[in-house]
């Protein structure tokens, strides 16, 4: 990507249709991505704060994926108790 203007308070870029794809979220124009014409608004600013909020949140998310693994421990170990009280029926020992 390349500026190549300005125009006031704007920028005149030019990118390449897969640089264009890829920041609005696609591998490669092909891949599902809308039509790149010209006078396509791109919302880069929604892209950027999704971004910035997963970058700051990155703590609390890494916290989260922990609490989940640990959890997905514990219900591993007491799956064959389940499993044992669901095929024998017995209600008593749970």
């Amino acid at each position: 990507m390349k500026i190549i203007g300005q125009a006031q308070d704007t920028l005149i870029l030019e990118a390449s249709k897969s640089e264009i794809a890829r920041l609005i979220g696609y591998y490669y124009p092909g891949d599902g991505c809308p039509a790149l014409v010209p006078g396509m608004a791109i919302s880069v600013n929604s892209m950027y704060e999704q971004l910035y909020e997963l970058a700051r949140n990155k703590q609390k998310l890494n916290n989260t994926a922990e609490d989940l693994e640990t959890l997905a421990s514990k219900l591993r170990l007491l799956n064959p108790v389940v499993e044992a009280a669901l095929i024998g029926g017995d209600d008593e020992s749970l």
